[in-house]
């Protein structure tokens, strides 16, 4: 099964009315999607409009793909799962979200084991089709930061400890 989710806070309906196409155009994927207070209802794919938590956290681990916005929140429960994902992040210009921060997320994490990113709607189907393709071979998005990185960051954190002064008055 293919999960699509768009988060809990922002409506994502041009995310659900792609995904709604590439299911009316793959019917043998069951496809569930999450699809908050959009106001497109799909029809060639399941959904239902929230998940609690728990619900999120099991439907993300039974899926054999999320596709999602590029939020954070979702890109970590997927990593801890261990499940591929295609992002499409939300644009500031439509109305999608505050910020085009979801731009920058999909940048950085395109390219890493089990994420792909599609930078349109156009390429959505294509990111799916490679996703699932790299599901098979086993790659997977690691659930933690890679060595090197948490490293950089103790040193940091420990020279930041060792540079500041703190007076008891």
């Amino acid at each position: 099964m293919i999960f699509v989710t768009i988060g809990s806070m922002f409506p994502f309906d041009r995310l659900i009315r792609v995904m709604d196409a590439w299911a009316l155009a793959n019917p043998a994927q069951a496809v569930l999607a999450q699809i908050g207070d959009g106001s497109y209802q799909p029809k060639h794919m399941k959904f239902l409009r929230r998940l609690s938590q728990r619900e999120f956290g099991e439907t993300v681990a039974k899926a054999q793909l999320i596709v999602s916005h590029a939020g954070m929140g979702t890109v970590i429960t997927a990593g801890r799962a261990g499940r591929p994902m295609v992002l499409l992040p939300r644009l500031q210009e439509w109305g999608e979200h505050t910020t085009d921060h979801q731009i920058a997320t999909a940048n950085w994490l395109g390219g890493k084991p089990g994420i792909h990113v599609a930078g349109t709607d156009a390429d959505l189907p294509a990111a799916i089709l490679a996703a699932l393709a790299e599901q098979d071979s086993g790659t997977r998005f690691a659930p933690v930061a890679d060595a090197a990185f948490t490293d950089r960051l103790r040193t940091a954190i420990r020279g930041f400890n060792n540079s500041v002064k703190v007076t008891v008055q």
